[in-house]
């Protein structure tokens, strides 16, 4: 599915790294584990789209990537932060992406109530973002995610932000229904015990 071939990336003269090569298959779950400042985040940006390598190339499902614009790749990106936007309500959160994919309006709002039910919100649409809870909040973000079906979920330290017991009951559902939907993702985090227990396989950055 996604293969990376030869990156390199430098940053301030610094190389964050070099012929970094990877294969992610279908439905796998990679975790991408290292300290702060050693390119995990980078790395997530360029097979967005949202940043360019410096050498190297990246393919999807055998296309290469470059040149494509983030919305085209149609890869799903998750924050520490959750990144949901605080002058929409939950339910046009969620129907955000679907809106941008122009889906119709009333359509997008029904698919949207039935992915809030599946993450256990059902009635929460109309409440503002700023009154949920921090595990309220992820699971917003991880409806939206899943609702455009994403070909690739990319995860940037998405628990961080939670307390140790709601970070391990998330991040279990967020694999099972990664594996569920068989969407491939890459996962970064700096816990070597939540990429053990979430990933299929761990590559080490340093």
């Amino acid at each position: 599915m996604l293969q990376i071939v030869d990156l390199g990336l430098s940053y301030a003269g610094r190389p964050l790294f070099s012929r970094f090569n990877l294969c992610v298959e279908a439905g796998e779950i990679v975790a991408l584990l290292g300290p702060s400042g050693c390119g995990k985040s980078s790395l997530l940006k360029i097979i967005a789209g949202l940043a360019s390598a410096d050498a190297g190339e990246v393919f999807f499902a055998g296309e290469p990537l470059t040149g494509l614009a983030p919305e085209a790749r149609r890869f799903a990106l998750m924050f520490q932060d959750f990144a949901l936007f605080p002058h929409l309500d939950v339910l046009g959160n969620v129907m955000f992406g679907l809106i941008e994919q122009r889906v119709p309006r009333r359509e997008a709002a029904v698919r949207a109530e039935l992915m809030l039910a599946d993450v256990g919100l059902a009635g929460f649409g109309p409440r503002r973002v700023w009154d949920l809870s921090g595990g309220e909040q992820q699971r917003v973000a991880l409806a939206r995610a899943l609702i455009t079906a994403p070909r690739l979920m990319l995860l940037d330290e998405p628990f961080s932000a939670l307390d140790a017991l709601l970070r391990t009951g998330l991040g279990d559902e967020f694999r099972r229904r990664l594996k569920v939907a068989n969407i491939p993702a890459i996962l970064v985090t700096h816990d070597p015990a939540e990429a053990a227990r979430l990933a299929d396989r761990v590559v080490s950055l340093s």
